[in-house]
C-alpha cells in the first residue's frame, strides 16, 4: 500500500487491487480491478456533507477537462473566480495546484506500474507531445521519465 499524503484530509492510494466502500446509510460497494493485472488508484477526500454535489462535480469533470476554465464550465459555474472560491473552500488548494497533482499522480502511477511508452502515457494524460511529458516530470517530480520508472516497486 503507498499513500501520497499531499493535503492532511486527502490521500492517494496507488496498487489497489480492491477497494470496499461503506456508505452512511450501512450500504457497501465492493470496486476491484476487472483484468488480471490491473490496479486502481483510490483518491480519498475528506468533505463537508453540504459540500457534495459540488465535489462530485470536479471528481466526475477534471479528466476531461484540459484548464481551469474548462473545469470551471464543465462543473456549471460561468465565472472562473467564483468557481475558484468554491474550490478553495472545498479542497484546501486552487484548482490549478490541484490539477497539477493529480496529473503528477497520474504520471508516476503509469511510468511504475505499467510498461506503456511515454508516447501513449503522454497521450492518455493529454501532454503535446513526449518532450512536454518530460519536462512536467522533471519539474514537477525532479526526475526524468525514465529515473521514475526506474524506482519501480
Amino acid at each position: 500500500m503507498k499513500a501520497d499524503d499531499s493535503r492532511d484530509s486527502s490521500v492517494v492510494y496507488t496498487n489497489v487491487s480492491e477497494c470496499i466502500v461503506r456508505f452512511a446509510d450501512g450500504e457497501q460497494k465492493i470496486i476491484s480491478s476487472q483484468k488480471s493485472g490491473d490496479l486502481l488508484i483510490v483518491y480519498i477526500m475528506k468533505y463537508k456533507s453540504d459540500e457534495l454535489s459540488f465535489a462530485e462535480l470536479v471528481l466526475k469533470n477534471y479528466r476531461s477537462s484540459k484548464t481551469v476554465d474548462d473545469l470551471s464550465v464543465r462543473c456549471g459555474y460561468r465565472s472562473t473566480k467564483t468557481f475558484t472560491r468554491h474550490f478553495k473552500k472545498n479542497f484546501d488548494t486552487t484548482p490549478k495546484q490541484w490539477l497539477l497533482m493529480m496529473k503528477k499522480n497520474e504520471v508516476i502511477y503509469y511510468l511504475k506500474n505499467t510498461d506503456y511508452t511515454f508516447k501513449k502515457i503522454a497521450a492518455l494524460l493529454g501532454f503535446a507531445s513526449v518532450s512536454h511529458l518530460w519536462d512536467f516530470c522533471i519539474k514537477k517530480v525532479g526526475m526524468n521519465p525514465t529515473e521514475i520508472r526506474s524506482q519501480k516497486e
